[in-house]
């Protein structure tokens, strides 16, 4: 697998944030310069990296025996100051980025906006991918159904700035106020005033007569990060576990990247039983006697070899899980499997432990 940017995803509980997190350390182990960002707000990233707090800018991840040149900055989206720092960017003068940033209706709506949070992580991706000190960039992704959002963000920003609704809304304010509403019906006019007040129509006019300078900014980079999304340098990954709906999930996301011609890389099946090295256990290899009464022994040994045979059972219907997930796409599907730990995952060596199980670049 060659690739620059790693987008992990997969349904929720699968470990897709410690998967993305021991990929993200196995890969500056071997001496790549790597930034982990999570843009999932259930913000599990710094709990699996055992560092505390890790907020919007990066955060260094220290690394032991790393090979020389690696080195791991860990992030999580903050979407309010990464829209904060775009309008900064795209705006022309400091004068009109204040003039947004200042603006009540920009405040609001810039952290409760449906979709700002998806919009805001392709930005965020794309400044990393442009400016930042990084050989490879892994991003961690909401639950399936949310990733999609982040999937369609880009083409939905430039579309919608290539419509004339939106240059339609961003017509100049006159003194009465909304430029586009004063094209509407005086009814509807007087309709809104009264709901939602005349201040609050200005403000909004006002926000939308300073957007009108940023539209052609945010569509250059909507199409910017479409491309990089489908580019060569990208990879999808796809984390998911032998569970039925996780793979149900899995192909399910499979299928959306298929018809948006995006580069998937392989599945990563999480907390696979293995097959045991050695033989199942039989009645003959326990001790016919042992230090309790001797039904009760009789009992425990029946036990241990029901647990060794279901164990065996279970690692087969694994194995089956796997290969019908490699089957997918005609048989020609890169998997890599994660073996069940016996402990939580909670220090950094036991992400780095998972090293082996996972790719390389």
């Amino acid at each position: 697998m060659s690739a620059r940017v790693i987008i992990c995803c997969g349904s929720g509980g699968v470990g897709k944030t410690t998967v993305s997190a021991a990929l993200a350390i196995k890969l500056a182990m071997a001496g790549e310069r790597v930034a982990v960002l999570t843009i999932d707000p259930a913000r599990r990233l710094a709990d699996s990296l055992s560092i505390g707090e890790i907020g919007n800018t990066a955060r260094a991840v220290p690394l032991e025996n790393a090979a020389p040149g690696g080195t791991l900055d860990a992030m999580v989206l903050d979407a309010k100051a990464t829209f904060d720092d775009l309008i900064r960017r795209i705006s022309l003068t400091p004068e009109a980025t204040n003039r947004v940033l200042e603006n009540r209706y920009y405040q609001a709506a810039s952290e409760r906006l449906g979709g700002a949070h998806e919009y805001m992580a392709m930005h965020k991706l794309l400044d990393l991918w442009e400016h930042g000190p990084y050989d490879v960039i892994v991003l961690d992704t909401p639950p399936t159904r949310h990733a999609l959002d982040f999937l369609a963000a880009p083409r939905r920003m430039a579309g919608m700035f290539d419509q004339g609704v939106l240059r339609w809304m961003v017509m100049p304010a006159n003194k009465g106020g909304w430029r586009a509403l004063e094209l509407g019906s005086e009814t509807a006019a007087r309709v809104l005033q009264k709901v939602i007040g005349q201040g609050t129509i200005q403000e909004i006019a006002e926000f939308f007569d300073a957007f009108r300078g940023l539209w052609e900014g945010f569509r250059t980079r909507s199409l910017r990060v479409d491309a990089l999304l489908s580019a060569p340098e990208t990879q999808f990954l796809l984390v998911t576990s032998p569970a039925p709906a996780a793979r149900v999930e899995a192909m399910f996301f499979l299928n959306e990247l298929s018809e948006r011609k995006l580069p998937f890389g392989g599945f990563l099946v999480n907390r696979a039983v293995v097959a045991p090295t050695h033989a199942a256990v039989s009645l003959d290899d326990i001790p016919s006697t042992g230090p309790l009464p001797l039904d009760d022994w009789q009992r425990v040994r029946e036990a241990l070899v029901q647990a060794s045979l279901q164990r065996s059972e279970l690692a087969d219907r694994h194995a089956e899980a796997v290969s019908d997930l490699q089957s997918a796409n005609d048989g020609d599907v890169p998997c890599w499997v994660i073996p069940e730990q016996d402990h939580d995952l909670h220090r950094l060596s036991d992400l780095v432990d998972l090293g082996p199980h996972l790719p390389t670049l």
